[in-house]
């Protein structure tokens, strides 16, 4: 019996942290080299996000891209800050050390019809809408205007030291970003 007890423990020990961390929308980052930088505080902040919430792995109507590492999410909600109260809407970060174009060419090959793409600001942005936005600068416009309720992805290269230590090598960031629920 003891034997048995011991050999539950080791499966327990082993096994369940990992079937946790599967049911996630994507591998989360490894925030430990960032614990040691007194530079990366906010990066802190989107780990301990991470611990009360990590979206489910269909959480969103987009799929993560296969080489990406979670480094914040956000669920629907209110955030009360400095005294004000803010609605929150689904939203997950993701660090890929793959170039923009194999992450474009990949949700492009992914999502099918009713999703188009645009840039901005540097940013490229592919959303679903029934029909596309006539620039950039409006559609940039209309996610500000109504935050949350136009599902998007947000392609960017401005990336911090911060988030190379989160993900050694990454190139990309992703942010992809749900209606409210």
């Amino acid at each position: 019996m003891m034997k048995k007890c011991y050999l539950y423990s080791l499966i327990w020990f082993f096994f369940l942290p990992n079937l946790a961390q599967a049911s996630s929308y994507a591998p989360l980052a490894d925030f430990s080299a960032v614990r040691q930088n007194a530079q990366c505080q906010m990066t802190l902040l989107s780990e301990a996000f991470l611990k009360n919430w990590t979206p489910p792995e269909n959480f969103f109507s987009v799929p993560a891209y296969p080489h990406a590492r979670l480094v914040s999410a956000i669920p629907s909600g209110t955030a009360h800050i400095k005294g004000k109260n803010y609605l929150t809407f689904p939203s997950a970060v993701l660090l890929s050390p793959d170039p923009p174009a194999r992450i474009i060419e990949f949700y492009t090959n992914t999502l099918g019809l009713g999703w188009h793409q645009t840039e901005d600001h540097g940013l490229t942005y592919i959303y679903r809408m029934p029909k596309p936005i006539s620039s950039g600068e409006a559609l940039t416009q209309h996610l500000m205007s109504r935050p949350g309720y136009t599902p998007n992805i947000a392609i960017d290269t401005d990336l911090r030291p911060c988030d190379q230590l989160l993900v050694p090598g990454a190139k990309t960031r992703i942010t992809v970003v749900a209606a409210p629920r």
